[in-house]
């Protein structure tokens, strides 16, 4: 039988297989249209799913006595911030820097989590989260041309830094609530916010530029692999193996992401696939391996 940390590190290596494809379908959509729009179509599907998981009752959402207020903010660091600092950052970065920038992100929450949760990784954990980032680094050095933009690395930087806190936050959360509630929470909270915001930006022309996006079959295919799929599954395992994982355990299966993002782009797009690549999964894999190998007892 599976123990609680076993399941913990099954959870965080589902979500992160399912975001390392998030990429690939952000990017299409974003080939289409502009990011509100699809940040807003996006929680739209979200918030229609995660209901209807309540009124089949596949999920149990119980919310009665709890103060909403830890959730709220949650929702307002993720979705809300990270998502539109991420979508920008997206459309005016290259594939190889967001590659680069998002390796930083498990030294944002592993400095974060031994600062405020006093959840201090042991030397070996540090050497391990180090490992894996060079691995990232290394794959994304062989990443799309393109061009880089200050406002679209300062955005890039910007998000990984919310998602850390994000990370540390969900862990304080979960002693409250459950997974789900969080995710419904924090997704509610995501659609009435995109949802005004694109109606606030683009006005009347917010419907013309959804119907002429849904025209679209790839556009179609992005929001409800990036609405249903990673935003209420793997959104809920991430918040799961937050719950039974020290931060630096569960995010460094973030960099796992890269991989799939990587494979994804060769078995699907036709990318090249090279020895460095060979190389850099290896480091990648390695330093998660070491990270959860040497990890002290989780309390």
């Amino acid at each position: 039988m599976m123990t609680e940390t076993q399941k913990g590190m099954l959870a965080a290596a589902g979500a992160y297989t399912i975001f390392g494809f998030s990429y690939l379908f952000s990017k299409m959509a974003l080939d289409i249209t502009e990011p509100m729009i699809l940040l807003c179509a996006r929680f739209t599907v979200t918030f229609v799913v995660l209901n209807l998981l309540v009124l089949t009752r596949v999920l149990r959402l119980d919310l009665r006595g709890k103060s909403l207020w830890g959730p709220i903010l949650l929702g307002i660091l993720q979705p809300v911030l990270y998502f539109i600092l991420e979508n920008y950052g997206l459309k005016y970065t290259t594939t190889s820097f967001t590659g680069m920038i998002s390796a930083i992100s498990p030294i944002f929450t592993a400095a974060l989590g031994a600062l405020l949760l006093r959840e201090r990784p042991t030397g070996r954990q540090w050497m391990g989260i180090v490992i894996s980032i060079l691995g990232v680094i290394l794959v994304s050095v062989g990443g799309t041309g393109g061009q880089n933009t200050v406002g679209g690395c300062l955005c890039l930087l910007a998000a990984y830094f919310v998602g850390s806190f994000y990370s540390l936050y969900v862990r304080k959360l979960t002693k409250t609530f459950t997974p789900f509630e969080l995710t419904y929470v924090m997704f509610t909270v995501g659609f009435v916010f995109f949802a005004v915001l694109a109606f606030a930006q683009y006005g009347g022309e917010t419907v013309g530029m959804l119907g002429y996006a849904l025209g679209h079959g790839k556009f179609i295919a992005s929001i409800l692999y990036l609405g249903g799929v990673a935003s209420c599954g793997a959104y809920m395992m991430a918040n799961y193996s937050l719950s039974r994982l020290t931060v630096a355990r569960s995010t460094i299966f973030g960099n796992f992401g890269t991989v799939v993002s990587v494979l994804a782009g060769v078995v699907i797009m036709g990318d090249e696939f090279t020895w460095i690549s060979v190389v850099a999964f290896a480091l990648i894999m390695g330093g998660i391996w070491v990270v959860n190998k040497f990890a002290k007892q989780e309390c």
